[in-house]
């Protein structure tokens, strides 16, 4: 298994729990494929899968001490599971499954006599602090994406469109063996105004910003990083708004380390852009967990509670944007060390 599930639910406080999202269960068990759940009753562990795939799952488990028990539906066949145990009470996250199934099984369960019980971010804490084998995945994905982003920065010409640029990264990816981590966000001119804008035909043109936030998954870790370009000239306020967003990061960087508060990051990268006229400008939070989702725990936001771990990696993203105008984000994807933070994301600024 690939992780040391009794420690985990423990840690939980859940000894019969029901893990129905696949990203969850690659964590927990290492396998990368959709379609069946995860039972955990007591010290036993049930694979709850089709007929379709029940071969792919016992393979995947053999010798791993978990037993596979294809059926549909599968509330029908956790119910039998949990009846022959005499459980009483089933731990599921409701924020990782969808609501119809979450329904379903609570009525079907209550039925039996059996609590279904809501258990938010089971994994959360868990999952912040990486080991080093999940440390290495995420190394080679920000490597890869850094890689892509250089590669990108140099073809940059103007007639280019947003979506051109798109679909050249996806091909990078590609032969990489990698998909993305998320739909990559690029935007040209005024459209960098627009965090999260969703790219268009919209074509460079001689002196344009360009906006890349791109990322990709390796062995099933996640990579992001952000870098905003100008197009051969740079006017006065343009370079002011890029070196008031990277003094914002690298205020972050120069100090961040184990044992500070997590919601220090994010007034002390508000606290440079605020210096300058733009606090009603930075409309997101500084940055997000990274691992086998694109966004995880902890936000590194003003209300953030806690400190930070050796072992998290998190993305450090200031931004200031003017709408109508053009906007500014530069990101990096970093390692919380005990002293100090390893930047991973390495794509020229």
């Amino acid at each position: 298994m690939k992780k040391d599930i009794n420690r985990i639910i423990n840690a939980a406080k859940a000894n019969c729990v029901l893990f129905a999202d696949s990203k969850e269960i690659f964590y927990l068990t290492g396998c990368n494929f959709d379609g069946f759940w995860f039972l955990r009753v007591e010290s036993k562990n049930y694979a709850i899968c089709s007929n379709m795939i029940e071969n792919q799952v016992r393979e995947f488990f053999l010798d791993k001490n978990v037993d596979v028990c294809p059926g549909v539906p599968f509330y029908k066949t956790i119910l039998e599971i949990l009846k022959k145990n005499n459980a009483s009470k089933l731990f599921i996250d409701p924020k990782y499954m969808l609501a119809s199934d979450f329904i379903l099984m609570s009525e079907k369960l209550n039925q039996a006599g059996i609590k279904v019980e809501k258990k938010i971010g089971m994994l959360d804490c868990a999952r912040m602090v990486k080991e080093d084998n999940e440390i290495e995945s995420l190394k080679k994905s920000c490597k890869i994406a850094s890689e892509v982003c250089d590669t990108v920065r140099k073809e940059l010409k103007p007639g280019l469109s947003e979506l051109d640029v798109l679909y050249r990264i996806l091909e990078l990816f590609a032969r990489n063996r990698v998909n993305e981590s998320f739909p990559p966000v690029i935007a040209f001119g005024k459209n960098s105004a627009n965090p999260h804008h969703r790219s268009s035909g919209n074509k460079l043109v001689q002196n344009d910003i360009v906006m890349m936030d791109i990322g990709c998954v390796y062995n099933g870790y996640c990579s992001d990083l952000t870098r905003t370009y100008f197009l051969d000239r740079i006017d006065d306020k343009h370079k002011l708004i890029w070196d008031t967003v990277k003094r914002s990061q690298e205020a972050v960087l120069k100090d961040i380390k184990a044992g500070l508060p997590i919601a220090w990051a994010d007034e002390t990268a508000r606290g440079v852009i605020e210096s300058v006229g733009y606090k009603d400008k930075f409309i997101h939070a500084t940055g997000h967990g990274v691992g086998i989702e694109i966004h995880e725990m902890p936000s590194l936001s003003s209300n953030a509670e806690g400190v930070f771990l050796s072992g998290m990696t998190v993305t450090v993203e200031p931004g200031i944007y003017i709408e109508q105008e053009f906007g500014v984000r530069i990101e990096d994807t970093i390692l919380i060390k005990e002293e100090c933070c390893e930047v991973l994301t390495s794509a020229t600024y």
